[in-house]
């Protein structure tokens, strides 16, 4: 069986390091739950009892990933990238522009995940199936993700997404989820305006 840090280089030209190893004699508990979180992603109480997020072969998973109410297989890689609107004004005799910082962007959201099917060599229906339901569903999707929670991202759209073939693994498929962040805005209707 391929790792799956090799199969992120062959679908997206990623290559990572293992992570460190843990020391299980700590007093820190070997998972952090994603609901114990302060905005900055700070641990902020650990209810021993409520579900932890582990591997197939039952290691802490550090970033899991949720969308409504499926963790995304293998912890997915994520990147954001943020930004500001900001209006450049040209002043005669000035040199260069005035700045003014108008409002920050959306944050666009990449989500690169593999899917593995680790009981055999067929493909990972049932997970591509929950993916494609994800990506295909209209509105906004709720979403749990420790770097989410530092930037305030509680709500994603899907704007598109990409299936990658992984040549010669028929038990593997790899994903990109491109997105937006979102939030619930409240209209209010006055009569007569």
């Amino acid at each position: 069986m391929i790792a799956i840090i090799d199969l992120y280089y062959q679908a997206f030209g990623i290559k990572g390091g293992a992570y460190p190893k843990f020391d299980t004699n700590s007093s820190v508990p070997d998972s952090v739950y994603i609901d114990d979180m302060d905005v900055y992603g700070n641990t902020i109480g650990i209810d021993e009892n409520k579900y932890s997020v582990k591997s197939i072969f039952g290691t802490p998973i550090h970033m899991p990933f949720k969308i409504d109410d499926y963790w995304l297989p293998n912890e997915p890689l994520v990147t954001l990238t943020g930004g500001k609107n900001i209006v450049k004004t040209v002043v005669t005799g000035l040199k260069g522009t005035v700045k003014e910082e108008i409002s920050t962007n959306d944050i666009m959201i990449v989500i690169k995940g593999i899917v593995t099917n680790d009981d055999n060599d067929d493909y990972p229906e049932a997970d591509m199936s929950n993916i494609r339901k994800l990506c295909e569903a209209e509105g906004m999707r709720s979403v749990v993700n420790k770097l989410l929670r530092i930037y305030g991202v509680d709500n994603i759209v899907i704007e598109s997404y990409n299936i990658f073939g992984i040549a010669g693994h028929q038990s593997q498929q790899a994903y990109q989820i491109n997105a937006w962040s979102d939030r619930p805005v409240e209209l209010i209707l006055r009569e007569g305006v």
